[in-house]
């Protein structure tokens, strides 16, 4: 039985950027190694080959064909702890998570991105990105280092 969307209040969403932080972070990482791994694999289409078939891999490429399929589900079993959360994440490469919110009894989408340090904008359900807002009242602390 499917409740629906969890709805997040600002506090409850925000008290998950350090986990996210940690989650994209690995994503970061993993997405860092493997495009060597793919280039050395011979490009995307070979690539997406050996994700599909788990048995094959090119002759004298077994260590790049494993070390492909270790950092993709790298990459999958980050995306799913962070949606396991209770929020979405609309975009990878950028780090955008979405939560469910309640304005003004509408829904809408608190936003983050990976890199802020706290949640400071919102859209609309059908927006996306381009249609952020800052968040009323919303503080973004200073970083902890010097710029």
């Amino acid at each position: 039985m499917d409740e629906g969307p969890r709805f997040f209040t600002l506090d409850e969403a925000n008290a998950l950027v350090p986990t996210l932080q940690i989650e994209f972070g690995r994503i970061a990482r993993a997405r860092a190694e493997i495009g060597p791994v793919i280039a050395a694999l011979g490009g995307a289409d070979a690539s997406m080959a050996v994700l599909k078939d788990e048995g094959t891999a090119p002759a004298g490429q077994e260590a790049e064909a494993a070390r492909l399929r270790a950092l993709a589900a790298e990459i999958t079993e980050a995306v799913e702890r962070v949606n396991d959360l209770g929020c979405l994440v609309k975009d990878v490469d950028t780090g955008l998570v979405d939560f469910y919110a309640l304005q003004d009894g509408d829904p809408v989408f608190l936003c983050w991105q990976f890199g802020e340090p706290v949640i400071s904008s919102w859209h609309g359900l059908e927006e996306g990105f381009a249609g952020r807002k800052p968040i009323d009242g919303a503080e973004i602390p200073p970083p902890d280092w010097p710029s």
